[in-house]
């Protein structure tokens, strides 16, 4: 039996995004929260309302655990409109 343990950390988000009137220039938002390891519901929330709401596609997304110290990858797909 495999437990995995749940604990909440402070976690910064840097989501690289294309600018809506220029397709092809980046710009970046960061983020700093709390947030619960290792599924980050609060930060998988906020990229979804991005998703749906926003209109700067995200090209990806670095989200950087401060108890861990490491980076991750969100293992997530965003289509373009």
């Amino acid at each position: 039996m495999v437990y995995i343990i749940k604990k909440w950390t402070t976690a910064t988000v840097q989501v690289v995004y294309y600018i809506p009137d220029h397709l092809s220039l980046v710009n970046e938002f960061m983020w700093q929260t709390e947030d619960q390891i290792p599924e980050y519901p609060r930060i998988t929330e906020f990229l979804d309302y991005w998703d749906k709401n926003i209109d700067g596609p995200i090209k990806e997304v670095f989200i950087h655990d401060h108890d861990e110290n490491n980076i991750r990858v969100v293992d997530r797909r965003y289509k373009f409109n």
